[in-house]
Order: structure tokens, then C-alpha cells, then sequence
């Protein structure tokens, strides 16, 4: 799973969380995602976090005033099972800082190890708040999708000659990134979850805010019509 003794920095996580609060309509919404990197490079058993990562909050004062950005931190996953040298790199406004460091302090986990003894390592995490539109906003251009590969027909229906269409709704993040948000067909699910791993390698541009032209988070729904 991991190459351990590679002296590099090894992506440990990516979550994201896309709790939706409304914003002005149901045409914004605001999502929250993070990452982490850990330092393993002294590791021969990366750490554990046996009751996942909490649902940081969000203060309801950053949602009113808009508050948008990367907040990171780094931190030191003790041996002792402890959070350690908590440092806020970048910082986010109206109490994001301070909601988000709070629930990182009290994260359970089990220290990485070495030949078999608990040891320190380090944390780099990245909490990222970022401003969604819908696909019926009109404050947007939508994304623009320059290559979406077919969906692989499952084998089993084929002699059923099983025709039908699949959405998956997919949210275009401006980074370049995209997410299965969900998938919806009255089709068997390995339709379904062949519609889903399709969208994964869309390529795309991502949406512009038409005022201020910068790019912008949009979901959009994407359709699979499958034809034996």
C-alpha cells in the first residue's frame, strides 16, 4: 500500500466532504474538503486513524461573510498517540482557523511505527473551503468537456440487450479536479457503477464566474446511454 522507505512525502488521504450549505439560493452552495500528506520517510508502518477524520465545522460567521480559501496546518502524530506542534501555515478568517485546529487536536489515531515501535511523524493538512454553483446558476459558464470516455457495457446484459440512459451528477472543481457526487438511472447498479467510473477521467475546463472570470466549483449532471 505504501512504499515506505521512499524518503518522500506520501499523499496519506484525500476526503471530501461536500456538506452544502446554502449560501444565497440553491444556486451556491459552499464545500469543504481536505487533505493530508505524512512524512514516512522514517516509517515502516504508516499511522492509523480508527474513527476517521471528524466533520470539521464550519462557523456560521465565515458562511455569511463568504470566507473562501486553503487554510493549512501542520502538526506532529506522536508516539504516544498524542497531536503535537500544531502550527497554522495559512490561516482562514472569521474562526475557520480556530474551528478546524480545535477538531485536529482531538483526533484519535495510532502512531506510525518503525521495525515495530511507535514513532513520530509529521502532518501536513489542508482544509479547503470553496464556493459551488449548480448547474442551473446563471452567474456561471459551465464547464466545458473537452474528452469523456465511454462507459464500459457490462458483459452480463448483453445478451439481454439491456438499453437505458445514466446521470451521474459530477461537481467540476476549478483546480482541474472532479467528484462522483452521485449517480441516478432505474438501470442495474453495475450500469450504474459503470457510468460512475467513466465520469472519473473526464477531462475538462471548469466554469467561469462571468463577473469577477475567475474559475469556479460547478456540479453538473452528465448523461450514459448504453446500448448493448
Amino acid at each position: 500500500m505504501y512504499s515506505l522507505k521512499r524518503k518522500l512525502f506520501f499523499i496519506a488521504a484525500l476526503s471530501s466532504l461536500l456538506l452544502a450549505f446554502s449560501m444565497t439560493a440553491a444556486a451556491q452552495n459552499i464545500s469543504f474538503r481536505y487533505f493530508y500528506k505524512l512524512d514516512l520517510a522514517q516509517a515502516t508502518e504508516a499511522p492509523t486513524f480508527p474513527g476517521g477524520f471528524p466533520e470539521f465545522a464550519f462557523p456560521e460567521t465565515a458562511r455569511k461573510n463568504g470566507v473562501e480559501g486553503t487554510l493549512k496546518i501542520t502538526l506532529t502524530l506522536g508516539e504516544d498517540s498524542k497531536i503535537k506542534d500544531v502550527v497554522v501555515e495559512q490561516p482562514l478568517p472569521f474562526g475557520v482557523t480556530e474551528a478546524v485546529k480545535k477538531d485536529l487536536e482531538s483526533l484519535r489515531f495510532q502512531p506510525a511505527k518503525r521495525d515495530g515501535k511507535p514513532i513520530a511523524v509529521k502532518m501536513f493538512f489542508d482544509y479547503i473551503v470553496a464556493a459551488n454553483y449548480s448547474e442551473s446558476s446563471k452567474d456561471v459558464s459551465k464547464p466545458k468537456i473537452t474528452a469523456q470516455p465511454a462507459a464500459v457495457y457490462p458483459d452480463k446484459y448483453r445478451n439481454e440487450k439491456t438499453k437505458g440512459k445514466v446521470q451521474v451528477r459530477v461537481m467540476f472543481y476549478p483546480d482541474g479536479n472532479l467528484e462522483v457526487v452521485n449517480v441516478s438511472s432505474t438501470m442495474p447498479k453495475e450500469f450504474d457503477r459503470a457510468a460512475a467510473d467513466a465520469a472519473k477521467n473526464i477531462k475538462f475546463t471548469p466554469a467561469v464566474h462571468k463577473k469577477s472570470k475567475k474559475p469556479v466549483a460547478q456540479v453538473m449532471t452528465v448523461d450514459y446511454d448504453f446500448k448493448p
